[in-house]
């Protein structure tokens, strides 16, 4: 069996397959991906982190519309390739006040394209600190180009009582088609947002990653 190296990006289709060889280990130099050659010449990468892991971010505060929980660009062109598939997932911890009762939303959002949005139900009526939340996202790529689509789903788990050590709720997306038109082919940032119905005073980020799976 002979070892390839190759550019993914300059020598090989977009498609996601393997043109010259069979039998081969395919590295993509540009965005630091090794694949092994299947079969049918199918690529399947070796699963990577996108990019570093996010440890504690900075708070955010008095949030009801989007801001930015995580956020990572890719290369261009990372995305566009068939049945590319990508996991995110992470782990908050947000406040509540006794005078805001407040759905929240976690949103998947690649270039300005809302891929999934989550929403919990109402936070409860006491001041609490805190609280615990989780999210993970899975998408997979259905169509390339400029103007491509992904299927998108996933779940949030909430503590919405009044302390932290209370059970949790988990709340699904409701995706029921791909997501509309998203540019793969330039550099697209990949974030996570968070909003509100109501005010709530602080969010923060405490842990993720953003995972290559195919």
């Amino acid at each position: 069996t002979e070892i390839y190296t190759l550019s993914l990006h300059d020598a090989l289709p977009i498609s996601g397959t393997n043109a010259s060889d069979t039998q081969a280990l395919v590295q993509d130099s540009l965005n630091n991906i090794l694949y092994i050659s299947g079969s049918g010449r199918k690529l399947h990468a070796l699963r990577k982190s996108v990019g570093q892991g996010f440890l504690a971010q900075t708070a955010l505060t008095t949030i009801t519309t989007a801001q930015t929980v995580l956020s990572q660009t890719t290369n261009a062109g990372y995305f566009n390739v068939t049945g590319r598939r990508i996991r995110v997932k992470g782990t908050m911890i947000y406040s509540t006040t006794s005078t805001n009762v407040a759905t929240i939303s976690i949103a998947l959002v690649l270039n300005t394209v809302t891929l999934c949005t989550i929403t919990t139900a109402a936070t409860n009526t006491a001041a609490s600190t805190n609280l615990p939340l989780q999210f993970e996202f899975e998408f997979t790529v259905a169509s390339l180009g400029a103007s491509a689509t992904i299927e998108c789903h996933g779940s949030v788990k909430a503590n919405i009582g009044t302390a932290a050590a209370a059970a949790i709720a988990e709340y699904l997306d409701t995706n029921t088609a791909v997501s509309s038109a998203v540019n793969l082919v330039a550099a697209a940032p990949l974030s996570v947002t968070i909003a509100a119905s109501a005010a709530i005073p602080s969010a923060q980020l405490r842990d993720a990653v953003i995972e290559l799976v195919a």
